[in-house]
């Protein structure tokens, strides 16, 4: 399954490149909006701010999954994957220049949000008896 995601063979370069923008867009306002809320930090940001931050970054990538899973007319996950790491590569390039475990979660959870998306977008079968006889 791992070695079939990472291959390129049939992918939609304009929906892929679309999506590493679009991860990757997202990723940097939920950085920009944790760092906005850790600056006016409250009690309740003091709390519950990394969790939330994390949620949202989840969801939202998980909604771009989505949207390119259904964009992209073949391969639908392996789209989703791969665009995934506009998101994910800022995240593990930070966490390499100063290594905190939260940006490598983050960066996880990115890549999750984004399958999550894909898999729920996949069509699915409408029958499940067995398949006709085809005389």
């Amino acid at each position: 399954m791992l070695k079939e995601l990472f291959n390129f063979k049939g992918v939609n370069w304009w929906v892929l490149l679309g999506g590493i923008g679009l991860n990757f867009i997202l990723s940097v306002l939920v950085a920009l909006m944790g760092t906005y809320m850790s600056q006016n930090a409250t009690d309740s940001y003091e709390s519950f701010g990394q969790p939330l931050m994390m949620l949202a970054l989840f969801v939202l990538c998980g909604l771009a999954g989505f949207a390119i899973a259904k964009i992209a007319d073949a391969y639908s996950v392996k789209h989703a994957f791969l665009s995934s790491l506009g998101a994910a590569l800022p995240m593990l390039a930070s966490f390499f220049m100063g290594p905190s475990i939260i940006l490598l979660m983050m960066a996880i959870i990115a890549v999750l949000g984004n399958l999550n998306g894909a898999m729920l977008a996949v069509p699915r079968r409408r029958s499940y008896g067995p398949p006709p006889d085809r005389r």
